[in-house]
């Protein structure tokens, strides 16, 4: 079978663009591809699942271990022929010295070459030696080929490909020419969701035609063969969720959570309930407890403002002690507004009598450590707001959190009666006993 990871030289060099065409081009051939995303990010898998109307799923080597990471790649390979991964930020881009989570660190643990993603822009021979760094920086990066984006013509190409190949010995798989119309508009954390992309489907189209003539396909698949994997085995928690049934908020404005998270919960016999903040007035009416997970609750503040309707059905189920765990984008519009930059405000559920405050900046990016109810697992905070506590709170702190590396400590984690919300995105997989927590909250049991 056939595997790789495209890996880039920095944000923005082009991955997500070059993942999805690819991902079009060999379903286009006739390819099951399974696609999946280095790290935490949540918009590129939606790009992933867009094109190949299937999910997509993230492999991050800092919140999972290897065995866990091996387990899940394996698993979502089942019957298909190809794995493409898109990479995250530059391809040695990790936490610490030793890049955990980074494109190079997946590689390692899945033994899966790197296709090396060059911009062109303002470079000509100089491109080689980008490459050579890349290549040889360390002894296993196992870049295998390289295609090269912002490329003004095929000539231009042919001379790239021969300077690349004759200086470094790695494999010119193709290139992707300069073009406006392939670009992906982005937003203050990242791109714009491919739901909100106009003419997304055309955007697809176009790209997988010109990757038809520009990609060597054959070579491609030539450098980037893998061992067929072997699901490790992986235990997970003896539980019977079949008494829980979910209320999964899911819409423009949340759509941020691992797919692995949610199939768990189905794989152990919970029932999900999807409802739309946005555009239903009232949380689903045969849920027993609510999962709020993140997103753009600030792009769509005056919407979800608006729907009064649906603010005070989530209030008054709380209110009657039904169990919400929320991240982020959730944590957000459980609280009394938002309050944008432009000093408007827009209100929210009001579970917690604190504010949303967004701000210019991003606060607490990246990994960390999570401590609740002496549990720990890792998790991810990348969030453009902070929140805003009233003289008297009405609920508590119960998130302990660290990042070890820059010796930083901090809480989150509010919680009231039966509501959970903090900044932090988990993975489920991490540590099965926070995810044993949080059970115990939907069942408003105690562990």
């Amino acid at each position: 079978m056939n595997g790789f990871i495209i890996s880039g030289t920095n944000s923005g060099c082009g991955k997500t663009t070059i993942s999805i065409g690819l991902m079009a081009l060999f379903q286009e051939l006739g390819y099951d591809v399974a696609p999946f995303k280095t790290g935490p990010d949540y918009i590129d898998p939606l790009f992933h699942s867009r094109v190949l109307n299937k999910p997509s799923y993230n492999l991050d080597g800092y919140m999972l271990s290897a065995d866990k990471v091996r387990y899940l790649f394996a698993k979502h390979l089942q019957k298909t022929q190809l794995a493409i991964i898109e990479g995250v930020m530059g391809m040695y881009d990790g936490l610490g010295k030793d890049s955990l989570g980074s494109a190079h660190h997946l590689s390692q643990i899945l033994a899966i070459p790197n296709i090396l993603i060059v911009s062109c822009q303002s470079l000509y021979q100089s491109v080689a030696a980008i490459v050579k760094g890349f290549a040889t920086l360390k002894d296993d990066s196992n870049v295998k080929g390289v295609i090269l984006n912002h490329v003004p013509s095929d000539s231009y190409y042919q001379f790239l490909k021969e300077t690349i190949e004759s200086q470094t010995g790695i494999a010119c798989v193709g290139y992707v020419p300069s073009n406006k119309e392939f670009a992906l508009e982005s937003r203050h954390l990242g791109l714009v969701q491919a739901e909100e992309v106009d003419s997304i489907d055309d955007k697809i189209e176009l790209l997988k035609q010109t990757l038809k003539q520009t990609i060597d396909t054959d070579k491609l698949l030539e450098v980037t063969r893998i061992k067929q994997q072997c699901e490790t085995f992986i235990k997970p928690p003896k539980l019977d969720l079949s008494d829980l049934h979910i209320g999964v908020a899911y819409d423009k404005a949340f759509r941020f959570y691992y797919q692995n998270n949610l199939e768990l919960l189905q794989e152990l016999g919970a029932t999900l309930h999807y409802f739309s903040p946005l555009n239903e007035k009232s949380i689903p009416s045969n849920c027993n407890c609510l999962y709020i997970g993140g997103g753009y609750p600030e792009v769509f503040a005056k919407e979800l403002s608006a729907n009064e309707p649906m603010l005070k059905s989530i209030k008054e189920a709380a209110a009657k002690e039904m169990p919400i765990y929320a991240e982020c984008g959730g944590l957000m519009y459980l609280t009394q507004a938002i309050n944008q930059l432009d000093e408007t405000s827009n209100q929210m559920v009001g579970i917690f009598n604190a504010r949303t405050q967004m701000t210019k900046r991003l606060n607490r990016f990246g990994y960390a450590e999570l401590t609740y109810n002496n549990t720990t697992t890792r998790c991810h905070e990348f969030h453009r707001s902070e929140i805003v506590d009233p003289p008297t709170p009405n609920y508590q702190l119960n998130y302990q959190l660290e990042k070890k590396e820059k010796g930083k400590q901090w809480q989150c984690g509010l919680k009231k009666d039966n509501t959970l919300a903090g900044y932090a995105h988990v993975h489920f997989y991490s540590n099965f006993s926070f995810f044993e927590q949080i059970i115990a909250l939907w069942r408003r049991a105690t562990i």
